[in-house]
């Protein structure tokens, strides 16, 4: 009987770790506490450097899904600006960090940031219509990704925090990380810490972003090692 329960634990575990673990989620819906208007002081968003509340303008104009979407407009004063979503979850097993957004973009940019638990950045994605960049201590250029201002594209970032590695990036269909992969912050821990949208430069956006998910997905073989130590509890036992 004992060793029945101990291996249903086990088979039960490795199932949970198996499953993706949602850290952040939003949609800039009504059901989620959004109204239409200034992003600053809705749901936790706080201002960052010298941001002004209406530079990030929850809207019902556009949106990727649902009614309602993020319109990232930018700096009408000059320098930088940004809108920060403070966010406290730890990773003590260091698992790949899944990072998604849908983005609307136009000709400047429009900068997602993920910070670790000491402000550190995780990485760091400016995309334009005709620019690519992600980093976070080292810099990946992925060129001109030749994207349209009237399309929804989906960035997604998948960072190893162990290596501290960008391991694969995707944006919709159009551009993936190809040969060498993009170092993440050397220094920067696998907890999440904040998000932080930011434009600057005297650039006016005019992006919009939709959709935002920070996942945390265990690796196949931390799975592996925890079916394993089972299996050996319930041979010392028998």
């Amino acid at each position: 009987m004992k060793k029945a329960l101990v291996l249903m634990l086990v088979l039960l575990t490795s199932v949970v770790f198996a499953e993706k673990v949602n850290v952040f989620e939003c949609g800039f819906e009504t059901g989620d506490g959004y109204s239409t208007g200034a992003l600053t002081g809705q749901c936790g968003w706080t201002e960052y450097f010298n941001n002004t509340v209406n530079l990030y303008e929850v809207t019902e104009d556009v949106s990727y899904s649902g009614d309602q979407s993020l319109y990232v407009y930018g700096p009408r004063s000059g320098g930088d600006t940004a809108a920060k979503k403070t966010i406290t979850y730890q990773n003590p097993y260091q698992a790949d960090t899944i990072f998604t957004y849908m983005l609307k973009p136009s000709a400047k940019y429009c900068r997602v940031y993920v910070y670790d638990s000491n402000n550190r950045e995780i990485v760091v994605i400016h995309i334009n219509t005709h620019e690519l960049y992600v980093d976070a201590g080292g810099t990946w250029n992925g060129g001109d990704p030749n994207l349209s201002a009237d399309q929804w594209y989906q960035v997604t970032a998948v960072i190893d925090p162990k290596k501290n590695i960008v391991k694969d990036f995707t944006l919709g269909e159009v551009r993936s990380i190809d040969g060498p992969r993009a170092y993440a912050n050397g220094s920067a821990s696998g907890d999440i810490g904040s998000l932080v949208i930011r434009t600057g430069w005297n650039d006016a956006s005019d992006s919009y972003v939709d959709d935002i998910s920070i996942d945390l997905v265990p690796e196949p073989a931390s799975i592996g090692l925890l079916a394993l130590a089972g299996l050996f509890l319930l041979r010392k036992r028998s």
